[in-house]
């Protein structure tokens, strides 16, 4: 049988138990309060990052030696994340300034393929904005998700301005909207960030 270990403290596993699911959804029940969540599994010392797949949920205790979980406050998953997304943010930054100065050398096929990455970096974190509105703000979503939604409006121009002047092959003119115009429209998530740093009582 698995031995049970929660944040360093060993805990006994039902026999009536036959796998992860059935010991997950006990310690979900009954073993996690109110606020705190899983966030991070081991197997046998190795970490499952997809604890909740199918797969994982059916497998066997008994093929399993030692189970360690870590768990933590939702606020302090909520911190990090937030902590996260402001960091991914000034990446995006850093690397428009780059786009736009490998244009300039036109060095054109690694600008376009760097642009590309880009397109799915600020898609990225709008999704991921959007989905901490949803888990810190709760019913004031709507009203605030107005700032999300404002600063994507603003984007749309920008990145369409990107995509003639691509299409035109004015790679001086795009590396000037990529450096300035988007740069100065991405800037736009500052207020939601503040905000969820705000709500979430980060200092």
């Amino acid at each position: 049988m698995a031995q049970l270990e929660l944040n360093g403290i060993n805990f006994p596993i039902s026999p009536s138990f036959n796998t992860w699911q059935d010991l997950l959804d006990d310690l979900e029940t009954h073993r996690i309060s109110k606020g705190k969540a899983i966030s991070a599994v081991y197997f046998d010392g190795m970490v499952v990052p997809n604890f909740k797949e199918s797969e994982i949920l059916n497998r066997a205790l008994n093929t399993i030696g030692q189970i360690t979980i870590e768990i933590v406050n939702m606020q302090d998953i909520i911190h990090q994340a937030i902590r996260d997304v402001e960091g991914f943010k000034k990446t995006i930054e850093t690397s428009m300034i780059d786009i736009a100065e490998i244009y300039r050398r036109q060095q054109i096929n690694e600008a376009n393929t760097k642009l590309s990455e880009l397109f799915q970096g600020v898609k990225m974190l709008v999704s991921l904005l959007k989905g901490l509105e949803l888990s810190v703000l709760g019913q004031e979503v709507p009203s605030s998700s107005e700032s999300v939604d404002k600063s994507v409006a603003e984007l749309e121009p920008v990145l369409q301005g990107i995509i003639d002047a691509q299409n035109q092959q004015d790679w001086i003119l795009l590396a000037d909207i990529v450096e300035f115009e988007l740069l100065s429209a991405i800037s736009g998530f500052d207020k939601t960030i503040q905000e969820l740093k705000l709500k979430s009582g980060i200092a």
